[in-house]
């Protein structure tokens, strides 16, 4: 098994392999609900399986089905949150989500990297950060270790590899600011579970 390097603002505790009855739980949750409670058509159940599994998640949460989630007790995930179809969510170094916040469909949100340069090819993982009202749009993929800021908006296709102001909109690969949002537009309540999804 190869060592895992912790980002300078992860707590050691937090990133440390789990053991014995952890690593159990943690490596049948994700399997589980990989293989068949993503495809359940209810969100009761997904959610309760997964706050089973120690996820934290808020009310008034959709996470649609088909999603991958690693790591389930290292995430949590705030009031009014949307998580689309399709997406890859890697908790191994934790991912906080805050409260309206809108991942779209097919997004990968990664927990670590590999260094080239070691020989033992080891884990970096870094800790994410997705602020309250940020909206990430399809098929974003957000590297470990970033934080999207408050009412943030990361345009679809692009790719995260460093911090996103608070209201600052970005495109592209690597994401780049291409304008601001109006904070003012930051009031909303999501609160969208669609019957079957």
């Amino acid at each position: 098994m190869n060592a895992q390097a912790v980002g300078k603002s992860a707590p050691d505790a937090l990133l440390a392999e789990p053991r014995g009855w952890e690593k159990i739980r943690s490596t049948l949750a994700a399997a589980l609900y990989r293989s068949i409670v993503t495809h359940m058509p209810l969100h009761w159940v997904r959610q309760g399986f997964l706050r089973a599994a120690g996820m934290r998640i808020g009310r008034d949460v959709a996470i649609l089905t088909g999603t991958t989630i690693i790591r389930p007790e290292r995430i949590s995930v705030g009031n009014g949150c949307m998580i689309g179809f399709d997406s890859f969510i890697g908790g191994e170094a934790g991912i906080t989500i805050g409260d309206n916040v809108n991942i779209s469909s097919q997004c990968l949100m990664l927990g670590g990297y590999h260094d080239p340069d070691d020989p033992n090819f080891v884990a970096i993982l870094k800790p994410t950060v997705i602020e309250d009202y940020a909206w990430l749009a399809t098929r974003v993929t957000v590297l470990a270790g970033v934080t999207i800021g408050r009412g943030a908006i990361v345009a679809a296709g692009a790719v995260v590899t460093k911090d996103v102001p608070p209201y600052a909109v970005v495109a592209g690969v690597p994401a780049r600011k291409i304008k601001e949002r109006n904070p003012e537009a930051c009031k909303y309540d999501l609160a969208y579970q669609p019957w079957f999804f």
